[in-house]
């Protein structure tokens, strides 16, 4: 049992570790201004069934026939402003199928896409409109004998997201528009989740899935692609399959490491569909969340190399001096929009002499020193 739950654990830990950074787009959009996120992780998706045209339930695939994909992604977003992001993501598809004839594996660098997200309204809920545009560096060949890991076709993908925070829950949901170039049916996917918060951790689950809203073009050539998918897909329609539709689960709990890294696990499994492969998915990310304004630094004032004014001093240092003697001439500024009149000093008012009673002072002073040099005179004799 010991050794079992230890090599679980470090399935799991290749899985997200080992892999390429990914980039799972959120279905709860959150916006912190000047924080850029990098992700690492995979995505696993099993197959022993189909759901066919008819509809209903699953049938299995003849001969114990299987698919198998492995995703690993590399992805970013940054969020330059508070209600805005621009985001990012390459995948690596690790495809295998095999039949009571062959095995038959594909791996490579099979799309990129780039995106963006935005606040659009924010009173009582929010609504957050998303467009992503995926470019596939594979191509379906009929006449090859390769598995294939993608749909291998153009897409725009734009969605509309509503959702509210309730403080410990959160809920969410949206409804969007695919379009698939080369002919193939344009897409409507819709969602809905629930998350609970408490603390580090969150738990969510989330149904979800697509609708063909037109009809294939090329469903006139189901016969070759029915032959082609027998042939290098095990008969499963994971890819290139006409018309489908899919209705699929999700669990996830995420786990705040630290707070610029988080870890998510998740898995899930399809319920019902038409034209689509039925089967379990599991995997997780790792991100890293990189706050910018931390890096924020108040740099020193450098003047330029023919400013008058040396680094760090103000004009008070006059530069037309010889650099052997500079000589300090401080200038208050006085330009600030206040009357500077109120802080002159007020003129010195003299006070008004009388003639008269100056020369009676005078007068009388005189009088006084001449009476004492009498009275000096008479104690001598």
């Amino acid at each position: 049992m010991a050794n079992n739950l230890q090599r679980l654990t470090f399935t799991i830990a290749g899985l997200l570790l080992f892999s390429v950074p990914v980039l799972a787009l959120d279905n709860y959009k959150e916006f912190h201004r000047d924080r850029w996120d990098f992700e690492a992780g995979a995505q696993f998706f099993y197959s022993e069934a189909n759901y066919t045209s008819s509809g209903g339930g699953s049938q299995n695939l003849s001969s114990g026939n299987h698919y198998q994909l492995l995703d690993m992604n590399f992805g970013t977003r940054y969020m330059p402003q508070k209600n805005w992001s621009v985001f990012g993501w390459g995948n690596v598809g690790s495809a295998e199928s095999k039949n009571s004839l062959a095995t038959r594996s594909n791996s490579s660098f099979n799309e990129v896409a780039v995106g963006f997200d935005f606040l659009m309204y924010s009173e009582g809920f929010q609504l957050v409109p998303e467009i992503v545009a995926l470019m596939p560096f594979e191509k379906v060949d009929p006449t090859s004998d390769t598995v294939l890991n993608s749909e291998g076709v153009f897409e725009v993908r734009s969605r509309l997201i509503a959702q509210k925070d309730f403080g410990v829950w959160r809920g969410y949901g949206w409804l969007g528009f695919n379009y698939r170039g080369d002919g193939r049916s344009f897409l409507m996917p819709w969602g809905v989740g629930a998350q609970f918060k408490m603390n580090r951790h969150r738990w969510g689950a989330e149904l979800f899935g697509y609708q063909s809203i037109s009809d294939d073009t090329n469903n006139k050539d189901s016969v070759i692609r029915t032959a082609y998918i027998n042939s290098v897909n095990a008969g499963s329609m994971k890819f290139y399959s006409a018309n489908p539709s899919l209705v699929d689960t999700q669990v996830y709990a995420t786990w705040a490491l630290h707070p610029k890294w988080s870890l998510q696990a998740n898995a899930g499994m399809t319920l019902t569909g038409t034209n689509a492969a039925a089967g379990y998915h599991v995997g997780g990310f790792i991100r890293y969340s990189f706050d910018m304004t931390e890096g924020y630094s108040e740099e020193p004032y450098v003047a330029p190399v023919d400013s008058p004014v040396p680094n760090y001093r103000s004009n008070m240092y006059d530069s037309e001096l010889s650099s052997d003697k500079k000589v300090k001439q401080f200038k208050e500024s006085i330009d600030d929009g206040v009357d500077q009149d109120l802080f002159k000093p007020r003129p010195t008012v003299k006070p008004q002499v009388n003639e008269k009673q100056l020369q009676q002072q005078l007068d009388e002073t005189e009088f006084q020193i001449e009476l004492k040099s009498d009275k000096k005179k008479k104690r001598r004799r």
